[in-house]
């Protein structure tokens, strides 16, 4: 596989999003009170019965205003894609309690439970990332919003574990990150939440891939020393 052809780094958010992201504080005050108002509309109402100007009145934000950061409705959905992206790479670097792994399997059944809880505690998360909210510009965003995230996975994982250096780590999470999304939105579609049950096999499906490269059992990282203060 031609491991070269994986890297994001030729694009950026920034040069595939539709929309202005504010350069001052006041403007970014009111996009991120324009996102907010677009997460809680899709809560109450899905994607498809509201306008950008129902958002900005939910916002309290003038309607020429949002206008000015996003182009249509389609944009904003794009703009939330991209914050719950920042959350999950947040969900996956928080700490884990070393007593709670033996094996870097207990790292990813970890990292996904908890992006289970969180994607089902914000149903337009669901509905965007894995559900009927998508659009191909959003999945493109999405792609390298999942780049961040595999990043962040590897840098929990090395936390207490050797990885072999190649094929390149983070991405070969990256991948396990799309097997995971191809079946929490299977998930999806028939109960409409990621259940408990498609969380484990989403955990044994993409360890069974890591270990196409990785063996069973990774050298552990030596922990680090504790400093003297004295």
């Amino acid at each position: 596989m031609p491991w070269n052809s994986l890297s994001f780094e030729s694009s950026s958010v920034e040069q595939l999003a539709p929309y202005r992201r504010p350069s001052q504080a006041r403007g970014e005050a009111k996009f991120e009170r324009l996102l907010d108002a677009a997460h809680s509309l899709i809560e109450e109402q899905g994607v498809d019965e509201f306008s950008l100007a129902d958002v900005a009145k939910r916002a309290g934000v003038a309607t020429g205003s949002a206008y000015h950061f996003f182009p249509n409705l389609e944009a904003i959905f794009i703009a939330l894609v991209e914050r719950y992206d920042i959350a999950f790479a947040r969900i996956v670097s928080e700490p884990i309690e070393t007593s709670a792994v033996e094996t870097w399997q207990d790292i990813l059944k970890i990292h996904f439970e908890r992006s289970r809880q969180f994607i089902n505690a914000n149903p337009p998360a669901l509905i965007l990332i894995i559900g009927p909210g998508r659009s191909w510009q959003s999945k493109q965003v999405d792609t390298i919003g999942d780049s961040n995230i595999a990043n962040s996975m590897l840098e929990s994982i090395e936390q207490f574990f050797v990885v072999p250096p190649h094929p390149p780590a983070a991405q070969l999470l990256h991948l396990g990150i799309r097997i995971l999304e191809g079946l929490w939105e299977l998930s999806v579609q028939l109960h409409g939440n990621v259940t408990e049950e498609f969380s484990r096999e989403t955990t044994r499906a993409v360890a069974a891939y890591l270990r196409l490269y990785w063996p069973e059992y990774l050298e552990r990282r030596a922990p680090e020393p504790v400093r003297d203060v004295n």
